[in-house]
């Protein structure tokens, strides 16, 4: 089976490129719904995280406000990012792996690991061949200000608390250029889907 792994700093256009593999019946794993459902109350990382961070990232209901710790670990990094990796890669990565033990069970040909930090948690080790999806600096940045509604400021926070992506490259089988519109992008993706893997 093909396993591909998809990957991108924040705002490069990952999350279209994985919209349109899915909407082509591609079986996508999504390392961010698992990291969201292992952090809800009574889930595996939740008694981690709340020990570590506090009362100060829940919520009324008892959930933890992911905005909140979203914006702890962005503006502090280093340590608090670095348990906060620690603390969810490992639930993620094994729920990945029974996503894509499911996937072959049901007859998938083609999986697409969808994992902003597709290096940074080993998941890289699941796949046989990676995708990065590239885009300019000064688009990323816009593209992250209107997604997530913050400042200019905040968004180059963010992407500095990420791999350049001379790192990215290192690890690239592909590199998909999302800089030329949509339509651009569409056709790399079928281009690429139809040339054969690499099932080792």
């Amino acid at each position: 089976m093909r396993v591909i792994g998809l990957t991108g700093p924040t705002g490069s256009g990952k999350s279209v490129v994985s919209n349109a593999l899915s909407q082509m019946g591609i079986y996508i794993v999504d390392a961010d719904k698992i990291g969201h459902d292992i952090i809800l109350k009574g889930k595996k990382a939740y008694n981690e995280l709340k020990e570590y961070f506090g009362d100060e990232i829940i919520d009324e209901n008892g959930e933890i406000i992911r905005r909140k710790l979203g914006s702890i670990v962005f503006s502090q990094g280093g340590e608090k990012l670095e348990f906060l990796n620690s603390c969810t890669h490992k639930y993620i990565y094994e729920e990945m792996k029974n996503d894509i033990i499911n996937a072959e069970k049901n007859g998938a040909d083609i999986v697409v690991i969808d994992a902003p930090l597709l290096i940074e948690g080993r998941f890289i080790t699941l796949c046989n061949e990676v995708w990065v999806v590239y885009a300019p600096d000064e688009v990323r940045c816009e593209r992250i200000m209107t997604r997530d509604g913050i400042t200019k400021e905040e968004a180059f926070n963010r992407m500095k608390q990420q791999k350049d992506y001379d790192v990215y490259n290192t690890y690239a089988d592909v590199i998909i250029d999302n800089s030329k519109g949509i339509d651009n992008l569409i056709k790399q993706v079928k281009t690429l889907l139809n040339k054969p893997g690499d099932n080792k």
